[in-house]
C-alpha cells in the first residue's frame, strides 16, 4: 500500500472536487493519481522486482508481478475518470491553471517522500530488516552486511528513478551518499568480521545529514492541528470519540490533517491552505 499513498492522498482531491461538482479540477487530480503511479509506483515495484527476480526470492517476484498488475488497473482507473470528468468540465482556465501550479508543489513533494523515507516503511521493514535478523540469528553476519549493502544501494536506485529523473534538483548528493555507503558495506563483508560493525546502521543516519529543503516546522504542524480541531465540523465529526490520533501533513501547497483510532480507521480528514491558514473542507 505505501507505493500507492501518494494516489491515496490525491483522492482526497479527487472527493473534494467530486462533492462540489468541480469537473475540471476533478480531471486534474484523476489525472495527478495516474502520474503518481507512473512516476513513484511503477518504478518503485520494478525496482523492487529486478532485485527480488536477481537474488532468487521467487515468493517475492510473484507478490511484485501482483503488485504491477494492479498498479496499471490503478492507472487505467484514474485515466478513464480523468476523461470522462473532462468532457463535463466548465472550469475556466485561469483556475486550472492555478490549481496545476497546485499539483506542481503537490507532486514535487511526492517524489522524493519514499527515498527519503526508505528505511521507516516499506520493503527495508518488510523485507530488509526481517531478512537481515534471520541471518543473525544464524550467525551469519556477511549475509546481514550485504543485505544492508542492497538496502543501500535499493535507496540509491530509488532518488536516481524517482525524483531525479523527473527532474529535482539535489537529490543528486543522496543517490551518491547511499551508493558509498553500499560501497563500504560491500567492503566490510569481505573481510569476514566476527560481529556486526557499527557502520551497518549508519545508512538510517542519512537523511538527517543531506536534508535538501527545510521541512515545516513542529510549531507550523501543532498550529495546523489546533486549526483543525477548532473547526465546528472536525468537533461534530469527532463528537465524544476517544482514542483519537490526528497527523498533520503538509502537501506542497496545503496541510491536511487525518483524525483516526485504531476502532474505526479514519473518522474525519481536514484540508487547510499553507497561505491563509484557513480549514478549506472537511470530509
Amino acid at each position: 500500500m505505501a507505493i500507492r499513498e501518494g494516489t491515496a492522498t490525491a483522492d482526497i482531491f479527487i472527493k473534494r472536487y467530486e462533492r462540489s461538482g468541480d469537473f475540471g479540477k476533478l480531471a486534474l487530480w484523476h489525472e495527478v493519481a495516474a502520474e503518481c503511479l507512473a512516476r513513484i509506483s511503477v518504478p518503485m515495484n520494478e525496482i523492487a522486482h529486478d532485485y527480488y527476480r536477481r537474488r532468487g526470492y521467487k515468493q517475492w517476484v510473484t507478490r511484485s508481478e501482483k503488485e504491477a498488475r494492479e498498479i496499471q488497473e490503478y492507472y487505467g482507473y484514474h485515466r478513464k475518470r480523468a476523461k470522462i470528468a473532462w468532457q463535463k468540465s466548465e472550469t475556466p482556465e485561469s483556475v486550472l491553471d492555478a490549481e496545476r501550479e497546485n499539483i506542481e508543489k503537490f507532486i514535487a513533494t511526492w517524489l522524493p517522500r519514499y527515498p527519503d523515507r526508505f528505511y521507516e516503511f516499506g520493503i527495508y521493514p518488510t523485507f530488509f530488516r526481517k531478512q537481515r535478523e534471520i541471518a543473525e540469528q544464524k550467525g551469519d553476519y556477511v549475509k546481514a552486511l550485504l543485505l544492508e549493502a542492497d538496502a543501500a544501494e535499493m535507496c540509491a536506485t530509488q532518488y536516481e528513478k524517482i525524483p531525479i529523473a523527473y527532474g529535482l534538483k539535489g537529490y543528486q548528493k543522496h543517490r551518491d551518499a547511499y551508493r558509498q555507503h553500499a560501497s563500504l558495506l560491500q567492503n566490510l563483508a569481505q573481510q569476514h568480521l566476527k560481529t556486526l560493525p557499527p557502520e551497518i546502521d549508519k545508512g538510517k543516519q542519512i537523511p538527517n545529514a543531506l536534508e535538501t529543503c527545510v521541512s515545516p516546522s513542529r510549531r507550523k504542524a501543532d498550529t495546523v492541528l489546533h486549526i483543525a480541531k477548532s473547526d465546528t465540523r472536525v468537533k461534530t465529526a469527532l463528537g465524544t470519540q476517544r482514542g483519537v490520533h490526528a497527523y498533520p501533513l503538509f502537501q506542497g501547497f496545503v496541510w491536511i490533517v487525518t483524525f483516526f483510532s485504531h476502532s474505526r480507521g479514519n473518522i474525519a480528514v481536514a484540508i487547510i491552505d499553507e497561505k491563509t491558514m484557513k480549514v478549506l473542507d472537511v470530509f
